[in-house]
């Protein structure tokens, strides 16, 4: 299986504007809060924990992933509503 990576500042901008924190958004999940600090750190996840993710967050998995090989966006994206 394949990791997606995705931008921790990115996630974190996302969490802090949906009022989620590691606990909320590990409950909205139905994961431990744990799994959230992991994905933190290791900035990368599967297709299906980045789907819950996106869904508990309300965004675009556009919003948080990294394309590999490709030059850093020029601004952070919106978030999508």
């Amino acid at each position: 299986m394949t990791d997606i990576r995705i931008d921790k500042r990115r996630l974190e901008t996302i969490m802090e504007m949906r009022g989620f924190d590691n606990d909320s958004l590990a409950a909205a999940m139905g994961k431990h809060y744990n799994s959230i600090i992991r994905l933190k750190q290791e900035q990368s996840t599967t297709l299906s924990n980045l789907e819950r993710l996106c869904q508990a967050l309300r965004c675009h998995p556009f919003d948080l992933i990294v394309a590999e090989g490709f030059p850093e966006p020029f601004w952070a994206p919106q978030v999508s509503h």
